[in-house]
């Protein structure tokens, strides 16, 4: 069979095509409050001689359960706890506990969160999946932020992708060498619905808030750089 020319450019794009990798993304509402948002990579569109031959769908994970690693499905009003405190200004006190044990208090405000046991500190608050590849990925940069800002920057991850018994959140913790503070989504139910009806989180993971004096300054959907992550600390320090 002969192959002309054009006929092995067009096949050659498409084989390339098929092969690329995209981190997890999804829609990410334009609120107000943050003061920047920094976005995480998203495949660019790659043109091909007939588009209809061409599907790539982002992964999200290396299991076969790749369809929702990266992306869990919103709280719904009907599984908020009943709120135990309020404040003045009406936002909810959320007492956490991490699975390493330490107490958590988050103080919900308009624009940010409040937390009384870190005070001039710099707080990521990080939504993660213990099958989310790209979460995972994230997990040195976050030990590497944590170790080089110890004294200005605490950072709390809510594994939020499924319920995991206390056997698997210490083994989630060793293998990946986890310093810092680990919370049970489950724990937390109402503390993600406000960052979903504040935010407009829609469920995509790994997603991430940097904080600082209780104002939200930087929002990041998908898997983030260091360098990135890095810069915007900096800026804020």
């Amino acid at each position: 069979m002969k192959i002309t020319t054009r006929g092995l450019t067009q096949l050659s794009i498409l084989t390339a095509a098929l092969f690329l990798n995209t981190a997890c993304f999804g829609l990410f509402g334009n609120g107000a409050e943050p003061k920047s948002t920094s976005n995480s990579a998203v495949m660019p569109t790659s043109t091909v001689a007939n588009p209809s031959l061409m599907q790539i769908a982002p992964e999200c994970s290396d299991d076969l359960n790749a369809n929702s690693a990266c992306q869990k499905n919103p709280i719904k009003a009907k599984e908020l706890k009943p709120k135990k405190l309020i404040t003045k200004a009406g936002g909810e006190v959320h007492n956490l506990k991490s699975i390493q044990g330490q107490t958590i208090t988050v103080v919900e405000r308009s624009n940010g969160y409040v937390f009384p046991e870190l005070k001039n500190k710099i707080v990521i608050l990080e939504m993660f999946g213990k099958n989310c590849s790209h979460c995972i990925k994230e997990m040195p940069i976050m030990n590497k932020l944590h170790r080089q800002y110890r004294n200005k920057l605490e950072i709390i991850a809510l594994q939020v992708e499924g319920k995991m018994s206390s056997m698997q959140a210490n083994a989630l913790i060793r293998r990946h060498k986890i310093t810092y503070p680990v919370v049970p989504g489950h724990t937390a139910t109402n503390l993600q619905y406000h960052v979903q009806s504040t935010y407009g989180w829609t469920g995509i993971l790994p997603f991430i808030m940097v904080i600082k004096n209780g104002v939200t300054e930087f929002t990041y959907r998908g898997q983030v750089t260091y360098d990135e992550i890095n810069n915007d600390i900096r800026s804020i320090l």
